[in-house]
């Protein structure tokens, strides 16, 4: 699977909240700490291209997600994933 043309094609389409999340958990469930921060730089990224207000919100909401920046109940695997390797 290609993960990143399978974020990029979400975030197109207006970013489905529960697309977006459920993908990512299946990218650090299958990959582990390796697709955790696949999706991490591929969402900063995705935030450089035009988008509704809407569809930047949910980019933020899994990037926070991912980076331990919201409640802990809602982190997506470890939640450092912004975290060099070396650093986490």
């Amino acid at each position: 699977m290609n993960y990143e043309r399978e974020i990029n094609q979400i975030v197109t389409q207006g970013a489905s909240r529960q697309a977006l999340f459920a993908l990512v958990r299946d990218m650090v469930d299958a990959l582990g700490r390796d697709g955790g921060a696949l999706a991490f730089n591929v969402l900063n990224n995705a935030l450089e291209r035009d988008m509704s207000a809407d569809a930047e919100d949910v980019v933020y909401d899994v990037l926070d997600a991912l980076s331990g920046q919201c409640n802990r109940m809602c982190w997506i695997g470890s939640g450092d994933y912004h975290l060099s390797p070396q650093a986490a």
